[in-house]
């Protein structure tokens, strides 16, 4: 599973991709557990941000695909 981190997420988990060896499906919680266990400091961003996998936010009880590109953003601001 390849896992992009934006803005903040990327300063709390010290790179902006990484490569993640899943061989199953993972719920959203599940995907964050193994995100903070990786990267503690996402643990303090976990309420703010939201997580999209092939291209659609995910909401609590949706499965990601680990074929598929799953990133965490932060809250943006635009202007």
């Amino acid at each position: 599973m390849r896992v992009l981190y934006f803005a903040q997420a990327a300063d709390a988990a010290g790179c902006r991709l990484e490569e993640w060896n899943v061989g199953f499906p993972l719920t959203l919680d599940a995907f964050w557990e193994e995100a903070i266990h990786r990267h503690p400091d996402l643990s303090a961003l976990r309420p703010q941000c939201r997580v999209a996998s092939g291209m659609c936010y995910l909401m609590i009880g949706d499965k990601i695909n680990p074929a598929d590109e799953t990133a965490v953003i932060p809250p943006v601001s635009g202007g």
